[in-house]
């Protein structure tokens, strides 16, 4: 997820023209402190995958108060879950550079605005493969969070190293790292 980084047309006198122009931020997010990154909004992005295995990483980049809301259910995943920074190629994107548009750099890190909240269902297995920042993890009786073979991995949550337990619910700032 990203913030919307179509300029889109614009209207000149009455007439729609292709001049508008994104301008990639350059200053951090600001933290809003009446959004809870925790919590699942009615605008959030949200997602289930059920019964199948997905192998790629999911990144909410999004700056202003959207958190990316994924369930699997009887399902595998392997990759990063995380809050980003997402960051263009290029500062600018107008009507000669659109091929430019949605080609981001995702760098983890803790959610500003930007939460990240995953729930494994019944069945289901994550195996991260590095640096995941969540807001939320919420773990099925019999849910899975792995490394790949031969590493292991490890939770801290609000700082404090905690066991990856089934059957249980983190929230805060959750980190998992690989090692």
């Amino acid at each position: 997820m990203i913030e919307l980084d179509d300029p889109g047309p614009v209207n000149v006198n009455g007439k729609m023209m292709n001049t508008g122009v994104y301008t990639e931020p350059a200053d951090d997010p600001v933290r809003d402190a009446s959004f809870d990154v925790t919590a699942v909004h009615a605008t959030d992005g949200a997602a289930t995958f059920g019964s199948i295995a997905l192998k790629g990483n999911f990144y909410n980049g999004v700056r202003k108060g959207r958190n990316m809301v994924l369930t699997f259910e009887d399902s595998t995943v392997e990759g990063v879950i995380s809050a980003t920074r997402a960051r263009h190629r290029v500062s600018s994107i107008d009507a000669s550079t659109f091929y430019e548009l949605g080609i981001v750099t995702n760098t983890a890190q803790a959610a500003v605005n930007n939460g990240a909240i995953v729930r494994l269902d019944s069945g289901s297995t994550w195996t991260v493969t590095g640096t995941s920042h969540l807001t939320r993890l919420a773990l099925a009786a019999d849910a899975t969070v792995r490394a790949p073979r031969g590493r292991s991995v490890t939770m801290n949550v609000d700082g404090a190293t905690t066991a990856i337990t089934p059957g249980t619910t983190c929230t805060g700032a959750i980190t998992l790292t690989v090692a």
